[in-house]
């Protein structure tokens, strides 16, 4: 049985707008129990996620404009291009676009998200307001801003949508978070838990463009993860989960092989990684991982190679943008290391990854951590074969800190006073498994 399946917001296209089932994206945000972070995981020590949600406000309750009266917990601009000229503006009312955002999972769970999506809401229902087209043609870009006042959003996006960039910053005291986005078709399905084979129902979107930034806890993980972000047109969408003993991303997409009109229904998935968190995950540049990563994807046990596309990104967030824009989901034979086996269902589940080209460096053994000053830890490991630098990181709370050297004897700036917990590995190209980590009280 799969876990970890986010229907994010699938209206039931047969109810009333007031009785509508949203799909909540419920996307695990990169997961890191034995991750880059040990403390990246909700714990005791977390604040209350919810405590700078204002009481009154209540999930799934839509943003007002932002007024003088009104001036958090609202959307600030949002445009869209109609004339593909670069100009986002407001359009007309009669066209009866809106934009809508609001935050989920403050009740149940206790983990509140950020969601926004474009809508057109035509006087007859027909299509379903999450079509956005003719109005809103496939491809068309738009921009927004949302200001959620104290309550700080996760830094990473999941979208059905293409994504130009998103951002989260604190502005006079209040969260704004501000995105460039590009609507694509999609084709929602219900009954895709496990495989969709047999969907109860299919709908094609001509033009669909939503987003969730899901509850993260608070660390120096999630700070990494500025401008992070995932799509995908699929149907269903697994948790994007990372494993950090083998520096591996992993998801799980889910759609029918077919659309409604009997095409392919072709899906594709984009990921954008920042230098923060390439540095933070891999211990190398965006430069070096873009010639050091593979992609697979495995279907019923066989696993198969994926084109998939490494691109250099400077601005506005400086990272690695990987593309896999043509993954088919009908039932073909599939060779493995030589060996050729027939699909025996279409296939429809594919779990990606995205992975390192090489081995891992084995992990070194630790000598010992030191004190080197009041802010300073001197971490010393033995020798790694083939390591060409070394990586060291310390971690008190949910703060941790990072340093590189060309010896196994590195030197952590910045500590506080307290205990921290320090380890080192060995980088060639990407870096190798952690060693074994030891305390130190400054």
């Amino acid at each position: 049985m799969r876990t970890n399946w986010a229907h994010v917001y699938s209206w039931n296209m047969h109810t009333s707008q007031s009785r509508r089932l949203r799909r909540l994206f419920a996307v695990v945000s990169i997961l890191a129990a034995s991750a880059v972070v040990p403390h990246s995981i909700a714990s005791a020590v977390d604040p209350d996620p919810t405590a700078d949600v204002p009481s009154s406000y209540k999930d799934f309750d839509q943003f007002p404009a932002c007024s003088a009266t009104v001036t958090t917990f609202c959307v600030a601009s949002w445009g869209v291009d109609l004339n593909n000229d670069g100009v986002f503006e407001t359009p007309d009312a009669s066209l009866n676009i809106s934009f809508k955002a609001w935050i989920y999972n403050i009740k149940d769970y206790k983990q509140p998200g950020l969601v926004y999506e474009l809508e057109v809401n035509r006087p007859s229902g027909v299509p379903a307001f999450q079509e956005l087209a003719p109005e809103i043609p496939v491809g068309t870009a738009a921009t927004f801003a949302i200001n959620t006042g104290a309550f700080r959003p996760s830094p990473e996006l999941f979208a059905s949508s293409d994504v130009n960039y998103i951002d989260v910053n604190q502005v006079d005291g209040n969260w704004i978070t501000t995105g460039v986005i590009r609507t694509y078709s999609y084709t929602a399905a219900i009954g895709c838990e496990d495989d969709c084979n047999n969907p109860t129902s299919t709908y094609d979107y001509k033009s669909y463009a939503q987003g969730v930034l899901n509850y993260e806890s608070p660390g120096t993980l999630r700070d990494s993860k500025k401008g992070m972000w995932v799509s995908s047109n699929a149907s269903v969408t697994g948790g994007l989960v990372f494993d950090q003993t083998a520096l591996t991303f992993s998801v799980d997409l889910l759609g029918p092989a077919k659309r409604p009109d009997g095409t392919d229904n072709i899906l594709k998935y984009s990921a954008f990684v920042p230098d923060t968190f390439i540095q933070f995950a891999y211990g190398t540049t965006a430069d070096v991982l873009a010639t050091s990563l593979s992609t697979t994807r495995t279907d019923s046990g066989v696993t198969t190679k994926v084109t998939s596309t490494a691109t250099r990104v400077t601005a506005p967030i400086p990272g690695l943008l990987i593309t896999m824009p043509d993954i088919r989901l009908y039932g073909t034979a599939v060779a493995s290391q030589g060996v050729h086996t027939a699909a025996l269902r279409y296939s429809t589940a594919p779990t990606l990854k995205i992975k390192p080209k090489t081995s891992l460096l084995r992990a070194p053994t630790i000598r010992r951590a030191s004190r080197a000053s009041s802010t300073k830890v001197k971490v010393v490991g033995a020798s790694v074969s083939g390591a060409t630098s070394y990586q060291a990181m310390c971690t008190k709370g949910i703060v941790t800190k990072f340093a590189t050297a060309k010896t196994p004897t590195v030197t952590v700036k910045n500590l506080t006073k307290g205990k921290w917990s320090c380890k080192i590995r060995g980088v060639k190209k990407v870096g190798g498994r952690w060693s074994d980590k030891l305390n130190i009280k400054l």
